[in-house]
């Protein structure tokens, strides 16, 4: 029974993490997650934050994030241009961004951030790592698992003699 309460444990624990992670990654919600790699938003947002984006939705003045050279920037929105093109800013930087960014490039403003959970998404992206973490959490629930308990010995002197349990300190 104890068992059985721990594998119900696990499972809850289990789907209360990767449902909204589930949710956000199939687009059913207008959300986005993406990790800020690098400093340019600095001290707005650190790097290795995560950013909550919502898609569709931001105004002059507003963080976005938008896709450019294949990946993902995070700046502030500074000018809607005629050309229907964006200028944006890190604010760590002195001057507007080089490039223009279009429209149809623009993911969404910036609605939240969670400092330092970049390094953790990072991580998790290794499949190696996830193992690693899996295999951990597998022997810990293992060893706990056992009705004796880890460090119990048994040890029987003679036929006809009590059993005497001796757990390690």
């Amino acid at each position: 029974m104890k068992r059985f309460k721990g594998i119900v444990v696990l499972l809850l624990i289990l789907a209360s993490v990767l449902t909204p992670i589930a949710i956000m990654a199939t687009g059913v919600l207008p959300y986005g997650a993406y990790v800020v790699r690098t400093g340019p938003m600095f001290p707005a947002i650190p790097p290795a934050s995560v950013v909550i984006v919502e898609t569709d939705q931001y105004e002059v003045g507003q963080v976005i994030t938008f896709r450019r050279a294949g990946d993902r920037t995070t700046h502030r929105l500074m000018a809607f241009n005629d050309d229907a093109t964006l200028t944006t800013k890190g604010d760590a930087n002195d001057t507007s961004d080089p490039f223009t960014v279009p429209r149809a490039d623009v993911i969404g403003g910036v609605t939240a951030f969670v400092p330092n959970l970049g390094y953790l998404v990072v991580y998790l992206q290794n499949p190696l790592a996830v193992g690693s973490l899996i295999m951990c959490v597998l022997s810990i629930w293992y060893a706990g698992s056992s009705e004796a308990g880890p460090g119990a010995r048994s040890t029987k002197e003679s036929a006809g003699k009590t059993r005497i349990s001796v757990r390690a300190a």
